[in-house]
């Protein structure tokens, strides 16, 4: 026999600790030592059978915490305080005795604590430990409802199983409507809580400036930045524009917002690819160099190739983008040469004589740009992000002493000795490479992927893209190609695509996808022929029709026979499987041969009923019922 009220406290511990697990790590300390404290003494007194926790004790406890943090909120910080005072009840109501009313205050502030925790992180472990908490307070419930009958009931273990599985029954029945109503339901471009606090961003790998000296070494980060679904494409053309520097002051690079005009010829052939964003706080939107198109609402698009968020940025965005790709970009009219050749008043004379130096004189721009690039080949110039050059003069120190660098060294100085002799030229900022999930099929592009590179105009070719980096000593060491992935990253990328499809799926699905399945399914439609349908699906319906009628015949006997033929054909399978065979004996007869008094009883009991000719009543058929269960043991 098993308690009701043993099985129900433990099911209400697992509740509480599946709604707090996913918003603990987000908590601050107190809240934390709250939850383990209260945890752990509920437990304590259970097992003790001793409350001295009373519950007007706990309420007290309550009411000054829930003024200390009314007080702490505000509209710079509305989550922290709640999400505190919900594990705080939590952990009061776990350390006192699990009575009826409590246990239900349990279960639900754990889904609350369960939901709060999404405002922090949207992964598939919240669908895990939202599925597994809907499941056991469904369990819970149906328990708590005989313990509320009987606060000392216990139950046998076949008794248990059927309102175990009816309880589960509940959630099963519910799975059908949530995957019904998930892709028609209305739902916001943005969370509803965005209004009143963003979630965590992540500044990426790139800026709104380029400064190199700013600082002697750069960190890196595998933090991820975007996901891009698309076939494999070469390495060396994986290079994803952000945005775009076009004014320097010698040091600095920044960006204009008053673009000249420019028109690039569009090929027929261009790469498409869907763009799944991190959460960030910049509003530069990414593409494969060069995007021509970006399908996405609120969104300005400037003409050197920038693609911006216009509203609210912090959320996960996704966007089909279509790209040039080779690296150059024709023009269909004339650039303002000016615009992109401007240098400071005071800029380095020794930058400027080692350029004019470099070029001869040449008055051919794709010239001038081939010995710059041979220059820097062979020039001894390494990759680096430690030991850098720092100050005013960092980028002399860089190409006349120190002679190593990272991209934003090797980018601004090529970037100025081409302006310095006349080649129009602009900086661009972005990311190069990425690792490839071919589980997925898309590229996953973190932080330490960022990149500045540089673009040059050449008369009758257009904007060609040129890596100043890639001329680096090093650069085959930095740039090597990914070889296979070893057992842990294969791994990881599974999980990656896993979560992958959770975020396409379930976080970024919103009204602009149900209208573009909206259209397609009206585009179906269009071209629907009811008549035609019904004509190619007669004979399928009625194969359907006959198989089911066979099915319908052979189980009938069994699925709608009464009880009486039900209960006499599981006696005689239970006496053949215990006493041996007993083909062809009658009832009385299997009572004699078995001489035992629990077929007796049955005998006499079936027998005074149905020889009788009258049904079963209930009593008798609960009675038959409990004789088996004692045969079948």
């Amino acid at each position: 026999m098993v308690a009701i009220r043993s099985l129900t406290a433990l099911l209400t511990y697992v509740i509480g600790v599946c709604g707090m697990m996913p918003l603990f790590p987000w908590l601050t300390l107190f809240p934390r030592i709250a939850l383990v404290f209260g945890l752990l003494s509920g437990l304590w007194q259970d097992r003790r059978g001793n409350w001295p926790l009373k519950p007007w004790i706990q309420n007290a406890v309550i009411v000054p915490v829930f003024f200390y943090y009314a007080f702490q909120f505000s509209r710079a910080n509305p989550i922290q305080p709640v999400i505190s005072m919900l594990a705080i009840m939590l952990a009061v109501r776990l350390s006192g005795e699990k009575t009826v009313r409590h246990s239900l205050q349990i279960y639900a502030l754990s889904m609350f604590c369960l939901a709060s925790s999404s405002l922090f992180d949207l992964s598939p472990i919240f669908l895990m430990y939202l599925g597994l908490l809907l499941f056991m307070v469904a369990l819970a419930l149906v328990l708590l409802t005989f313990q509320n009958q009987d606060h000392a009931m216990t139950v046998a273990a076949a008794d248990l199983k059927r309102i175990l599985l009816s309880g589960l029954l509940m959630p099963v029945l519910a799975v059908p409507l949530l995957l019904f109503f998930f892709p028609i339901l209305p739902r916001t471009q943005l969370p509803l809580w965005h209004f009143l606090s963003p979630p965590s961003t992540r500044t990426t790998g790139y800026s709104d400036t380029v400064e190199p000296g700013s600082q002697s070494s750069i960190s890196e980060s595998r933090a991820l930045v975007f996901r891009a679904e698309m076939p494999r494409q070469v390495q060396n053309q994986l290079y994803w524009r952000g945005t775009v520097f076009n004014r320097t002051d010698g040091i600095r690079w920044t960006r204009l917002s008053q673009i000249p005009f420019e028109q690039p010829e569009i090929p027929a052939q261009t790469v498409t690819q869907v763009i799944y964003l991190e959460p960030s706080s910049i509003r530069t939107l990414v593409a494969l160099d060069r995007p021509a198109s970006l399908a996405l609402r609120h969104v300005n698009r400037s003409p050197d190739g920038v693609f911006e968020l216009v509203g609210p940025t912090g959320g996960r965005l996704n966007y089909t983008a279509n790209s040039l790709s080779g690296g150059i970009v024709a023009q269909r009219n004339s650039i303002n040469s000016l615009f992109y050749l401007q240098l400071p008043d005071k800029f380095s004379a020794r930058i400027r004589a080692l350029a004019v130096q470099i070029t001869h004189k040449e008055k051919n721009d794709r010239v001038k740009v081939e010995l710059l690039e041979n220059y820097f080949r062979n020039g001894g110039y390494r990759y680096s992000t430690k030991d850098l050059a720092t100050g005013d003069r960092a980028i002399e120190q860089f190409l006349f002493e120190k002679k190593q660098g990272h991209c934003e060294f090797f980018a601004s100085s090529f970037a100025l000795m081409l302006r310095a002799t006349g080649v129009p030229c602009r900086l661009v900022g972005g990311y190069l490479g990425g690792d490839y999930n071919q589980l997925g099929g898309y590229y996953l592009v973190s932080d330490d992927k960022a990149h500045v590179w540089v673009e040059a105009y050449i008369k009758g070719s257009g904007w060609m893209r040129i890596d100043p980096s890639s001329f680096a000593t090093n650069a085959g060491e930095v740039w090597k190609a990914p070889g296979l992935p070893d057992f842990k990253i294969r791994i990881a990328l599974i999980l990656d695509a896993l979560n992958y499809e959770w975020n396409r799926s379930v976080v970024v699905y919103d009204f602009e996808q149900q209208m573009s399945i909206a259209r397609r399914v009206g585009s179906l439609l269009q071209g629907f022929n009811p008549v035609k349908i019904v004509l190619r699906s007669v004979p399928y319906f009625a194969g359907s029709l006959l198989l089911a009628g066979l099915l319908f015949a052979a189980w009938r006997a069994s699925l709608f026979s009464s009880r009486e033929k039900r209960i006499l054909n599981s006696f005689l399978h239970t006496v053949e499987r215990k006493f041996g065979s007993i083909a062809g004996s009658g009832l009385f007869e299997i009572a004699l041969s078995t001489d035992n008094s629990n077929v007796s009883d049955f005998v006499e009991i079936y027998a005074g009923a149905v020889y009788r000719d009258r049904r079963l009543t209930d009593n008798e058929y609960l009675r038959l019922r409990q004789i088996l269960r004692v045969l079948k043991k």
